[in-house]
């Protein structure tokens, strides 16, 4: 058990005195003194209190590598409460900032995903604060802020700061640029868009590589090269 020590080390951490700690829980500073020396403990009553003035959950204080609320005020942002899967890059407590590609200090993130990624059951939301590579599919939207590479994507996905590279996307897609093969939904890109195969409507600088478009919109300020384009209603 180590209460003790985390009640003193909370108290430090906030520059806190005996007296303070002890004036705001209405107990005497002896008494916070034998709790930080081991000679007593607090009366379980008391431990709601000493969590939420400390700001940490009533397990963290008997745990034995205490994480106290400075260390996670960085992922405090990213805490949301709904379904999305959120993916983080830490150094040490740090969590790494998104840069627009990656770096030593901000390398990519290899994620395996399941194999059998079709599979209604493994169907997922996805949001990485980096770059992705994987070899696999993703059944599910995915929001990247930077880049990502993949086997497919089979729901929506953004990249706010890089490109998409993969195989299939069966969904809409926006990022700075975008090669795949096959993309069945639609697109918005700040530069090119390099696929085989394209059915929804597309916007972007230019559209490259491509044998067949089935759209109701395109809209490319450049050159568009492609065997075939269908206008649909």
């Amino acid at each position: 058990m180590n209460i003790g020590k985390n009640i003193k080390y909370l108290r430090q951490k906030q520059h806190l005195t005996q007296e303070q700690v002890a004036e705001r829980l209405g107990v005497t500073y002896q008494s916070v003194s034998k709790w930080e020396n081991d000679t007593t403990t607090p009366d379980i009553a008391l431990l709601p209190e000493i969590a939420s003035m400390f700001g940490v959950s009533i397990d963290a204080l008997f745990s034995d590598e205490i994480i106290d609320c400075a260390h996670v005020s960085e992922l405090r942002p990213l805490i949301k409460d709904d379904d999305v899967i959120r993916i983080v890059q830490m150094r040490g407590t740090k969590v790494l900032e998104v840069s627009p590609r990656p770096s030593p200090d901000a390398p990519p993130i290899e994620i395996a995903f399941p194999r059998n990624c079709n599979n209604s059951t493994q169907y997922f939301n996805v949001e990485i604060y980096g770059s992705v590579v994987s070899d696999g599919s993703i059944n599910g939207d995915v929001v990247a802020h930077q880049s990502i590479n993949c086997g497919g994507i089979n729901g929506d996905v953004v990249c706010q700061q890089g490109g998409i590279s993969c195989a299939t996307i069966n969904g809409d897609c926006k990022a700075l640029g975008i090669a795949c093969a096959t993309i069945n939904g639609d697109i918005a890109a700040d530069r090119d868009v390099a696929a085989s195969t394209i059915t929804g409507d597309v916007s972007c600088q230019t559209i490259k590589d491509c044998k067949e478009i089935h759209a109701h919109s395109i809209k490319c300020t450049g050159d568009i090269h492609c065997d075939k384009i269908v206008y649909t209603d």
